[in-house]
């Protein structure tokens, strides 16, 4: 039979543990929410753009430039041009940014600089590539799919994310259920 204190000060470790989980499970559900909300956003703007009209674009300029609202920070920046409806559009494309090459200590994948340039440097001018463009705007155009590093659509890595939050939120949820302290009638059986 446990005494009475032993049973007040495992319940105590355990209401603590338990509280801390259930913070941690709130957390990564409120998280795994808005996850879905972006995820959710991302695919129904992204699923609009591959509806819109392709069109098979010229490089007139690409570099790996300084991306002018984040300090340090750089990405591939293309010049392109496409024939609609008989008319000549001049547009730009780009990746995602990556920090400066001195400014990462660790970074994955690696060397996200390097690959922008290597990307660059394989796109010369005069090179075709597939955009969509706008039917409304023009000379609004988006990548589809790509192999350009850090371009391209946002969904497929928002679902990792997604699934992380919520796989995170299913096992602090359990392991909260685990730790719920047991009543002392519970124990006596």
């Amino acid at each position: 039979m446990t005494p009475v204190g032993g049973l007040r000060k495992q319940s105590k470790g355990r209401g603590l543990a338990t509280l801390v989980l259930a913070v941690l499970g709130v957390t990564a559900g409120l998280c795994t929410v808005f996850a879905l909300a972006v995820t959710a956003g991302n695919a129904w703007v992204e699923h609009a753009q591959a509806q819109w009209p392709e069109v098979r674009a010229l490089v007139q300029k690409c570099g790996v430039d300084i991306y002018t609202h984040k300090p340090e920070a750089y990405w591939i920046d293309c010049s392109i041009s496409y024939v609609v409806r008989g008319e000549e559009i001049v547009s730009h494309i780009h990746s995602h940014t990556t920090p400066a090459p001195r400014r990462v200590v660790s970074q994955e994948p690696a060397q996200q600089f390097e690959k922008l340039q290597e990307w660059v440097d394989g796109h010369p001018e005069g090179t075709p590539i597939v955009v969509h463009y706008d039917p409304a705007n023009l000379k609004k155009a988006v990548l589809v799919s790509t192999d350009m590093p850090l371009g391209g659509p946002d969904t497929p890595k928002n679902l990792k994310l997604l699934e992380f939050f919520a796989a995170s939120t299913v096992l602090l949820l359990i392991a909260m259920r685990i730790a719920w302290p047991t009543t002392a009638s519970n124990d006596l059986r």
